[in-house]
């Protein structure tokens, strides 16, 4: 998970904490620099506190929610009447999920409730459909395939996929396909696939603000992968197909194998 923080030392340290064990964290000190990260990096959510100045405070998250209305944010503060004030007047504007520093800030829980937002959400959803055949690669192979799907950018093709799972392209290609996937390397465009249609729903991004974010060398590229696996265009992810119908169109084609072996 890749977290970005606008937060105050003490809270930032704890977030470490939480995060500490497979996760990335980017603290940023301003508005100005928090949306610099959020554009042109790979973000799955962002936490923020409204401490500080008051009505200015508001303003920033205000700002920063009317800018990237998708974006998954959790607001983590201190509790005060200043912020209690803050919490009610966010929530009008559709912030959901709210973090009390030393009242419920636990870090199992609160890693729970980040690995629970809806662009980490995806990846889960996809590997619920793929639970079956992944049982019955090594555990090894199938954590890799988990960390795949909730890190798509630490990827970037076989060979990476076959050294998290601490085996070789040869023997991780071979695991894959008797589980009745298409390949590894669809396994890893299927994953970049999943995180482009998360960062499309995001109405400030462009296509080509999320190719670069996820590291295709141009849009066009991004684009004929996207036809190519899918059967879709760019414009196809916004607005016209439900999440639960693009993780349902990326697991028929990655057991496509396993689905003609039936027919057959």
């Amino acid at each position: 998970m890749e977290v970005v923080a606008f937060l105050p030392p003490p809270l930032l340290s704890h977030l470490r904490v939480v995060l500490s064990r497979g996760h990335s964290l980017t603290a940023v000190p301003s508005w100005d620099s928090l949306d610099d990260v959020v554009r042109h990096r790979v973000v799955d959510a962002a936490v923020i506190d409204v401490q500080g100045d008051g009505n200015g405070t508001l303003t920033g998250v205000r700002g920063f929610l009317n800018r990237h209305p998708a974006m998954p944010l959790v607001v983590y503060t201190t509790l005060s009447p200043t912020t209690l004030q803050g919490i009610v007047e966010l929530a009008k504007h559709g912030v959901e999920h709210v973090v009390l520093h030393r009242f419920d800030d636990d870090p199992r829980r609160f890693l729970e409730l980040l690995e629970r937002l809806p662009g980490y959400a995806l990846g889960d959803e996809l590997l619920e459909r793929l639970a079956r055949p992944l049982s019955q690669v090594t555990p090894e192979v199938a954590q890799a395939v988990e960390r795949l799907f909730r890190t798509p950018t630490r990827f970037n093709d076989t060979p990476d996929l076959a050294a998290a799972a601490g085996t070789t392209v040869r023997t991780l290609y071979r695991q894959l396909d008797s589980a009745g996937f298409a390949s590894p390397r669809m396994l890893v465009r299927a994953a970049r696939l999943l995180r482009a249609y998360s960062y499309l729903q995001e109405p400030g991004f462009q296509f080509k603000d999320v190719a670069q974010k996820l590291g295709y060398p141009d849009p066009r590229t991004l684009s004929r992968q996207l036809q190519a696996t899918v059967g879709l265009r760019p414009s196809d992810l916004r607005g016209r197909i439900e999440p639960a119908e693009f993780v349902g169109l990326l697991a028929a084609r990655l057991l496509e194998c396993s689905r003609e072996a039936g027919e057959g």
